[in-house]
């Protein structure tokens, strides 16, 4: 049972996250500036992004495909990115990007390496405790080594390369400006100019994170407890979302079948948006409006936990998919943004959690950090 105090458990892991993203974005800002130029130039030349995850690091690997590929920033391109495995083929013009945690695993070191004699662009992300030697050209470290942590400064990373890449892409449109062609001094200030606005955006996550014990903290405990005492009843977990935020309910099933810290438990958790079969055959037959809430007739039962994550809490497949869960005696939780909408109005929601911004990327930052935190929370219950 959980012996701290009421939300000291969510404080300590805001803390951390805030303080290992400051000191990330402090020390690496300046090189994320170049990278961003460098990924730009690689697009330019017809390349790919090729994103590498193992494990829980897989479905990041997903979320950074979707950002790349469908833009929600109005007027901005779609760049080929995609989700692969270690030993996928590699071009020169290509990105290779991994995203791991302590470790890099031998088969993502491996395609590292042949990337890099290949000519591709290699960035990883990982933790500071890992072998010092470079493993690409971009070697980003995040100054912690919990899991938890490693993946919510990972994801600050990627959603800024992908906000951030656009700024040369589109210098790159303007003949005056183009980074290609561009006098040092010109574009010397151009990356100047995007290391201030990656510092921006660190700054304002970081604030926003710091918010989520304020003025969530006891909350999230009572919701964790809420969220245990249906497992210990052996319920489980069915997570679902859609696009970014669909690689955010598989985040929560493996961060529950695969436990990142010591002596926490295995949960039983399942995402609703990892089969596809199921996903367009409802999609086709019914309507999409019901891929989540035909699964909760499926897979639900009265001491189930359903939870949703959404930026904008309007869409309609996971308002059906929560009042389907409610309908059925499910607890039902959400993960929402800027107003909350109608996840946060329509009274199918026990506890529904909202990240007061309107930017996107930065609501699904906040949504790791509060899921991290609630997962905190419930581990501890089950001690």
């Amino acid at each position: 049972m959980i012996t701290a105090g009421p939300s000291s458990i969510v404080a300590d892991h805001v803390a951390r996250s805030v303080a290992a993203a400051t000191g990330f974005f402090d020390t690496n800002s300046r090189s994320v500036s170049e990278c961003c130029q460098r990924m730009a130039a690689q697009f330019a030349r017809g390349g790919t992004l090729l994103v590498m995850g193992e494990g829980p690091q897989a479905s990041d690997a997903q979320h950074v495909a979707v950002e790349f590929v469908h833009p929600v920033i109005v007027g901005k391109r779609a760049l080929p990115a995609v989700s692969v495995p270690a030993d996928a083929g590699v071009s020169s013009a290509d990105i290779v990007l991994a995203l791991c945690v302590n470790t890099v695993e031998p088969r993502t070191a491996a395609a590292l390496d042949i990337a890099r004699a290949q000519g591709a662009l290699t960035v990883v992300v990982r933790s500071t405790g890992g072998p010092r030697e470079s493993m690409a050209e971009f070697d980003f470290r995040v100054p912690d080594d919990d899991a938890l942590v490693i993946q919510e400064v990972s994801e600050t990373l990627y959603h800024v390369l992908w906000e951030l890449v656009h700024v040369f892409i589109d210098a790159a449109a303007a003949p005056s400006v183009s980074f290609l062609t561009a006098t040092p001094r010109a574009a010397a200030d151009l990356i100047a100019e995007v290391q201030a606005s990656t510092l921006a955006k660190a700054r304002e996550i970081c604030g926003l994170r710091a918010r989520v014990e304020t003025i969530d903290g006891a909350r999230i405990v009572e919701a964790g407890l809420a969220i245990a005492a249906r497992l210990e009843g052996n319920g489980k977990m069915l997570a679902c979302g859609n696009g970014g935020s669909a690689t955010d309910a598989q985040d929560l099933a493996a961060d529950c079948r695969a436990p990142a810290r010591p002596g926490w438990r295995r949960l039983p958790a399942m995402a609703l948006t990892n089969d596809v079969g199921i996903i367009t055959a409802i999609g086709n037959d019914v309507g999409f409006d019901h891929v989540f809430s035909r699964q909760i007739i499926a897979f639900g039962r009265p001491e189930d936990v359903a939870v949703v994550f959404s930026t904008s809490g309007a869409s309609r497949n996971l308002v059906a998919a929560m009042a389907e869960a409610r309908a059925r005696g499910l607890l039902t939780v959400a993960l929402s943004g800027g107003d909350g909408g109608e996840l946060a109005r329509v009274g199918v929601v026990d506890f529904c959690f909202t990240v007061a911004s309107e930017q996107l990327p930065r609501i699904q930052e906040v949504h790791a950090t509060m899921w991290h935190a609630l997962l905190s929370v419930v581990q501890e219950a089950r001690r």
